[in-house]
């Protein structure tokens, strides 16, 4: 496939308040990738094309020739053409962070065969305690989400999000980041996500001056964009500790225990 953004855009998804903005600001300041604030539409296009594919592929193949990769294929310039305006504007390679990328990281691989995909994990138990600090309201109801009132939801979609990345865990193109470790050592964990993009010591340099780059009213939906516009510290590790409570703690254990267990939290 010939690319209007040069090369095959690279995604980045994590379970919410995981520090993917964090890491959007790192790998926008290296200059040599573009990423801008959360588009928020790729999760959808994801969703109708497994859709459309579940439940209607043999009308289209039937009728209109439109086999599962004519479909895919159709899908995939949507989304690039949709990118390609960051890449005119910069010149530079394009990335996409929207948090929920990650719930569809198979579908990308099938839709972009050659994209990096990044995910960002982060100790479940922080993500939950963050998640109950927002006030985020559903747009359908007007009503709070139920991961920012209620420990067992948010602990869900943790484990759901966690989950969906590392069924990629054998993908030569899949990267794995913990936000423990980009914010005690952001050289070694950027550098090595880095060696794998192909990018050099100068973008490395960049990325690491992020909050001299960062540009924080670019990103209104980014609720953790004040936080990130600041030097990389290590104050929100073990936040739950302090946050919780007793009674949350043994609800995250019960529906998030294995998990975290797995990925050595807990």
């Amino acid at each position: 496939m010939h690319y209007a953004v040069g090369k095959s855009p690279i995604f980045i998804g994590g379970a919410p308040r995981s520090g993917t903005t964090l890491l959007r600001a790192l790998v926008n300041a290296s200059r040599n990738i573009v990423c801008g604030p959360e588009m928020r539409v790729i999760p959808a296009l994801c969703h109708l094309n497994q859709q459309i594919e579940d439940g209607h592929l043999d009308v289209l193949e039937a009728n209109y020739g439109l086999d599962a990769q004519a479909l895919h294929d159709r899908f995939a310039r949507t989304i690039d053409r949709m990118l390609a305006p960051l890449h005119q504007k910069t010149g530079a390679r394009v990335a996409e962070k929207t948090p929920a990328n990650i719930l569809h990281f198979s579908r990308l691989r099938r839709l972009f065969p050659d994209s990096p995909l990044i995910a960002v994990v982060r100790d479940g138990r922080d993500v939950v305690a963050s998640l109950l600090s927002m006030d985020w309201t559903d747009a359908r109801t007007g009503q709070p989400m139920a991961i920012t009132r209620d420990a067992g939801a948010a602990a869900r979609l943790w484990v759901q999000s966690v989950e969906a990345g590392r069924k990629l865990a054998q993908d030569p193109g899949f990267t794995e980041l913990r936000y423990e470790d980009l914010a005690r050592d952001p050289k070694a964990e950027i550098g090595r996500l880095f060696d794998r993009l192909g990018e050099d010591e100068a973008a490395l340099a960049r990325a690491l001056d992020h909050v001299r780059h960062f540009d924080q009213g670019a990103g209104e939906a980014e609720s953790s964009a004040g936080r990130v516009a600041q030097p990389i510290d290590t104050q929100a590790i073990g936040r739950w500790q302090r946050d919780l409570s007793a009674d949350q703690i043994r609800q995250i254990d019960r529906i998030a225990g294995p998990t975290l267990k797995a990925l050595d939290y807990a």
